[in-house]
């Protein structure tokens, strides 16, 4: 009888779901595949599999919102920014450790600190390219 009862209220709670559980296209076709898994487990009586599949439904909704998404994009920009700082950072120190070398005169020493410069500029235009693309992203889902 439970599970007859849960089966025929999992519809009803999908169509009164409130507006803010609107899903982008990748969460509702991963939403509606197990809904369909759902629907078999319980035809089949495997109470355990229904139960793992609900818990699994429930966690795909909650990260499927529109305002996780935002707050997705949003620390990903956060993260981003970190890491711009901290790329900036070590380019900071890297040309710091490379005038020191020039200002010693130190041929080998001046050679590692210019690959070391290079290897943190390379660093901080992947890390900007990252920013910008998150950005990009957090303005398309604020429309």
């Amino acid at each position: 009888m439970k599970k007859v009862l849960a089966a025929s209220l999992a519809p009803l709670v999908l169509l009164t779901a409130p507006a803010a559980f609107a899903y982008s296209p990748s969460c509702t076709a991963r939403i509606s595949a197990l809904q369909a898994q759902i629907d078999a487990a319980s035809q089949a009586g495997n109470t355990g599999k229904l139960a793992s599949l609900q818990s699994t439904m429930t966690k795909t909704k909650a990260k499927c919102t529109l305002e996780a998404r935002d707050l997705h994009a949003g620390r990903k920009v956060r993260n981003g920014q970190r890491e711009v700082l901290k790329a900036q950072d070590e380019l900071s120190k890297a040309d710091g450790e490379l005038h020191d070398a020039q200002a010693a005169g130190d041929v080998k020493r001046i050679s590692h600190a210019q690959r070391k410069v290079a290897e943190k500029q390379d660093k901080l235009r992947e890390k900007t390219e990252e920013l910008r693309s998150a950005q990009a992203d957090l303005e398309r889902l604020k429309g």
